[in-house]
């Protein structure tokens, strides 16, 4: 076994001693800590200062014991917090403003009584000659090119 292999740092070795000073270690766990303090002298002495900080702080609390009567608990006014009511009133805004918006752009859109499919189609607009190909929906509902008039154009 090597030296390296078994080495405990002092914040592992004091909390183990202070478990064993109240009485948290089983009795296995308490002798093999009693075996690698035997097996590693060096760090006897600094075991030894651990328990006896233990040990005054225990001499310390038995000597004077705190009183922990407790006082009148804090007692604080319950509010609800405005974050809930501003969400409620952020949502009914929101909606009202999608539901004008929906209603206006859906007034906008339709088409007054009695117009049909070709009224709202209409003849395609007069413009200067372009390269571009127009479209325009025949009397069967399909989609018809409108070439232009000069072809080299």
């Amino acid at each position: 076994m090597t030296h390296d292999s078994c080495l405990m740092t002092t914040n592992q070795l004091e909390a183990l001693l202070i478990d064993q000073a109240l009485g948290e270690l089983s009795e296995d766990a308490s002798a093999l800590l009693e075996a690698w303090l035997a097996h590693f002298p060096e760090r006897r002495a600094e075991a030894e200062r651990i328990r006896k900080a233990v040990g005054f702080a225990e001499a310390a609390v038995v000597s004077r014991p705190l009183a922990l009567q407790p006082e009148r608990p804090a007692v604080f006014p319950a509010v609800a917090p405005p974050l809930p009511g501003l969400l409620r009133l952020a949502a009914a805004i929101a909606l009202l403003g999608l539901a004008a918006a929906g209603g206006f752009f859906a007034g906008k859109g339709g088409s007054p009584s009695g117009s049909s499919r070709e009224n709202i189609a209409g003849p395609p607009p007069q413009s200067a000659p372009s390269p571009w190909a127009r479209y325009r929906f025949e009397e069967n509902g399909r989609l018809a090119v409108i070439l232009p008039a000069d072809p080299n154009s």
